[in-house]
């Protein structure tokens, strides 16, 4: 397994994990640098050997890789300012913006994409994470290939394209599922019944999705149009009417595609 000198632009969820798993994979992390100064100094304290830098300049530190753990709108004007020794890759996170938003560096770029949501106080196993890779020379490619390797068993290769259409299925299977249990969560605590009552069910119906299929393992009323009960569900609701408008988008989009 080859090892490599990485550093991180950015001190958020994504990169409190990654750096810390690259760590442990035999990595050496020598510098972090972000905007929040209390952020970064966190996360060097999680790490063996690490510096806060000051600025964009990361010539001192002989980086094999630099990764933009960053908002996606701040990665082109980030890239911009970088000062860098000519061999270091520098790649960015991002599931939605183009490999080329870093072609102001010329060749040595690239797309290290893990597919998960992070949040720091929650453990996640990085060996079950796809991550997504996207080079132009055979240089990078072998780069980012081995450092996904060395902390995921699943590294794809993934262009541009490929990678926002990943990326937009998982708003859909993350950001949206959490939004309905927000809701369910909203329509239960209303009437003082135990959130958590929901949590089988919902486990269930994520193993069932991914072991059928959406279409097969789909139940409820809409999908049987037992018309009664969505007529039940919608008098309940009927007093809040952002909620009714979304159960019934809902409801026809099930019906139709069911």
């Amino acid at each position: 397994m080859k090892y490599y000198r990485i550093g991180f632009v950015g001190s958020g969820n994504l990169a409190w994990h990654l750096a810390q798993d690259l760590e442990k994979a035999g990595h050496y992390i020598p510098v972090i640098y972000s905007r929040n100064e209390e952020s970064a100094n966190l996360l060097a304290n999680q790490l063996y050997d690490t510096q806060v830098g000051e600025n964009f300049d990361f010539t001192s530190y002989q980086l094999d890789v630099l990764i933009l753990a960053v908002k996606d709108d701040a990665i082109a004007e980030v890239a911009n300012q970088l000062v860098l020794e000519s061999e270091t890759i520098v790649v960015h996170t991002s599931g939605l913006k183009p490999m080329d938003t870093l072609s102001s560096l010329e060749d040595n770029f690239g797309v290290f994409y893990p597919i998960q949501t992070f949040t720091k106080e929650r453990a996640i196993d990085f060996t079950e994470i796809p991550i997504c890779i996207e080079s132009e020379n055979t240089r990078v490619h072998d780069v980012l290939f081995h450092m996904g390797k060395s902390i995921s068993q699943n590294v794809l290769v993934m262009d541009s394209r490929q990678r926002q259409i990943l990326h937009l299925a998982a708003v859909f299977a993350n950001n949206f599922t959490n939004h309905m249990l927000f809701w369910a969560q909203n329509i239960l605590e209303t009437e003082e019944i135990n959130f958590q009552l929901l949590k089988p069910l919902a486990k269930e119906t994520i193993r069932k999705a991914f072991d059928l299929g959406p279409e097969k393992a789909q139940t409820g009323p809409a999908r049987r149009n037992d018309l009664g009960t969505i007529q039940v569900h919608e008098s309940l609701i009927e007093s809040n009417p952002e909620l009714l408008a979304l159960y019934k988008i809902l409801s026809k989009s099930l019906r139709i595609n069911s």
